[in-house]
């Protein structure tokens, strides 16, 4: 999760997906982040007015790991 407001995004992981193309990767990146973003609502620490200020995004990128040779 990242702040849009102050571009922190101090909650990162790296998640243990591998895709075999950029197209695979973006795709579920999307769909993970949009599914965190509904789940949100489910944590304790949900505060909608603090959302609003920090303008909340899930964040994801893909990143190719190792070479191809």
């Amino acid at each position: 999760m990242c702040s849009m407001a102050t571009g922190q995004c101090p909650s990162s992981s790296i998640s243990g997906y591998q895709f075999n193309s950029h197209y695979d990767c973006t795709n579920a990146g999307y769909a993970i982040a949009q599914k965190t973003f509904r789940n949100l609502k489910e944590l304790p620490e949900w505060d909608i007015p603090d959302f609003e200020v920090d303008k909340i995004v899930i964040k994801f990128e893909c990143k190719q790991v190792g070479t191809n040779t």
